[in-house]
């Protein structure tokens, strides 16, 4: 029988879930609609059907964690590496490569900048993210994958054998070491999304003084398409600090044997990235948010005329 704990892990999980799955869901829905109307899709869309897609998985890959460790956690803590945690590293890097990629795509999109180096990538941004989106990508899998075959072979052979303490032991060390190479693989894109935001706030500043000594009062649209750029990249540092705090939580479990409470704790955490960090995605592009207002007033105009 789940304890009030274990409740209230299900309801935010599967909470934020269907959160995730609506507001992910709708990113794809829009865009796959445009390009059936249009035959082609824009690079800054491909970018988030694609990161809308790995976040589907990542949230998919948590809510089955979270019902594990609720109705059978002896098997998720003593068990080491499954297909599961396979798939939960391929979607966290997948997420976190693509936005990255929107992240750089909204600097060299919206800034302004005369430096050479920053023309010759602007001119270039088609080529440039679809190297971010596959060259570090494949980088990472290269050295996250051959250390996960090694765990999940070690776990089968586990499995086919007496489980004793000791295999725990085995299973903690597993585990921590390829979080470990995990989040350290994530610096690197962190670090761009980091470099793409003062950038794209030293812009923003540069701006505000020319329109300033051009006297002009109101705010042009170069200004507003910062401000939104630069508000969705700080919303995903700032979730991105939140997951890495429940992945810290959750790691330190694994030194305090027993104290299961942090997993409970740590994994909402983690699910906030890939579902809220979509609405304030979806509410900041102009196209997204004017298709989730049609779809609200109708959905209002239907209750009105149920009554």
């Amino acid at each position: 029988m789940p304890s009030g704990g274990d409740n209230i892990l299900l309801v935010l999980v599967v909470g934020q879930f269907l959160m995730g799955i609506l507001g992910n869901g709708f990113m794809i829905l829009v865009n796959g609609i445009d390009w059936i109307k249009s035959k082609k899709l824009a690079t800054g869309d491909i970018i988030l059907v694609s990161l809308a897609i790995s976040r589907i998985g990542m949230l998919s890959t948590l809510t089955c964690v979270s019902f594990q460790l609720v109705f059978n956690p002896d098997e998720l803590l003593n068990e080491g590496i499954n297909v599961s945690e396979v798939f939960w590293i391929l979607t966290y890097l997948s997420s976190i490569w693509f936005a990255t990629c929107l992240s750089v795509f909204y600097f060299l999109k919206i800034a302004n900048f005369s430096h050479s180096l920053f023309l010759w990538l602007k001119w270039r941004i088609n080529q440039l993210v679809g190297v971010l989106m596959v060259g570090p990508w494949l980088f990472s899998m290269t050295i996250n994958l051959p250390m996960l075959e090694r765990a999940y072979n070690n776990a089968l052979i586990r499995r086919n054998n007496t489980k004793v303490y000791r295999d725990y032991q085995v299973n903690e060390s597993e585990y921590i070491t390829i979080q470990i190479v995990t989040n350290l693989s994530s610096l690197i894109p962190l670090f761009l999304s980091l470099v793409s935001f003062l950038l794209l706030v030293f812009s923003l500043r540069r701006h505000m003084h020319q329109m300033k000594h051009s006297a002009t009062g109101s705010r042009d649209p170069s200004m507003e398409a910062h401000v939104r750029a630069i508000k969705a990249i700080l919303s995903f540092l700032i979730f991105v600090v939140l997951f890495f705090l429940g992945s810290f939580i959750i790691l330190w479990n694994f030194s305090i044997p027993g104290k299961d409470s942090n997993l409970r704790c740590g994994i909402p955490l983690m699910c906030l990235c890939p579902s809220g960090h979509t609405l304030i995605l979806i509410l900041h592009n102009s196209k997204l948010r004017q298709a989730a207002l049609k779809v609200w007033w109708q959905v209002r105009d239907c209750l009105k005329g149920s009554k």
